[in-house]
């Protein structure tokens, strides 16, 4: 459905965003990018920032015109901040749940045209003159203008949304699983009985304990591990922590090493 949405970006000045706008068009399904009378120059910028999109990128026709990019579309979605009188004026959510519905129930969708002006100045009045729909994208009225591959990117958003909302033969969308990893082995006694004495030495070697407490201390801190259940390498991970301890203690200023308690104290 949203394929029939394609994007027009009008005298684009960066790379970085005509790229930008290229993954974003990937990444919500809608059906590619028309770029009219471009000025920017550098296209390795705009490779760069496509990641993943490079085909939609590649694929992009160029126009001198803004009547030659939407010279086959019924609706014409002209992106503005400036509400124009005696002119619909719709905020981008209302817009993307129309237009979803409107395509559902009218049997088919509209070949549609999004239309993003220049970074600068947007799209000037003759060009909106072309437009069947204005959208604006609610903002914080201290700062109302959104970057170009932002704008197209929350375009596509909510006709995305809007379509998994309200059109049931929508395949469900789920986060992408990664690989599921091994089971990893479990911590036998032995692990830990080596674990516990390598925290026997580290504790005492920086004084967290004393001689004569120090059993009672690795006793809870057994009981811990035991309700936490450890894997091997977790083991491994702790060991290697109480390892570095060991290290480190030698290094230790006399003055703040550990000194032998008193017998009777």
């Amino acid at each position: 459905m949203l394929e029939h949405c394609r994007v027009v970006l009008v005298g684009p000045m960066f790379g970085g965003n005509v790229g930008a706008s290229a993954r974003a068009i990937k990444n919500t399904g809608l059906g590619g990018m028309h770029l009219v009378a471009p000025i920017y120059e550098d296209d390795n910028e705009a490779l760069k920032f496509s990641h993943g999109a490079e085909e939609i990128l590649e694929q992009a026709p160029r126009q001198e015109t803004l009547v030659e990019a939407i010279e086959s579309c019924t609706r014409v979605v002209g992106f503005t901040v400036r509400q124009r009188h005696r002119r619909s004026f719709s905020a981008l959510r209302d817009f993307a749940r129309e237009w979803v519905e409107n395509a559902l129930n009218a049997g088919g969708p509209p070949r549609t045209a999004l239309l993003f002006g220049r970074e600068r100045d947007g799209l000037s009045n003759e060009e909106l003159d072309h437009c069947t729909d204005l959208v604006w994208i609610p903002s914080s009225p201290d700062h109302p203008s959104y970057n170009l591959a932002q704008a197209v990117l929350l375009a596509g958003y909510e006709l995305l949304a809007a379509r998994l909302e309200l059109d049931p033969d929508t395949p469900p969308l789920r986060p992408r699983m990664t690989k599921r990893p091994s089971p990893a082995p479990m911590a036998d006694a032995k692990d830990m009985d080596e674990l516990l004495a390598h925290l026997r030495a580290a504790f005492l070697a920086i004084g967290y304990t004393h001689p004569h407490t120090v059993e009672a201390m690795v006793r809870s801190w057994h009981e811990m591990f035991a309700r936490a259940g450890l894997h091997r390498r977790e083991a491994a991970m702790i060991r290697g922590l109480a390892q570095q301890i060991l290290w480190s203690a030698q290094f230790l200023p006399e003055e703040v090493r550990p000194r032998p308690r008193p017998p009777g104290d």
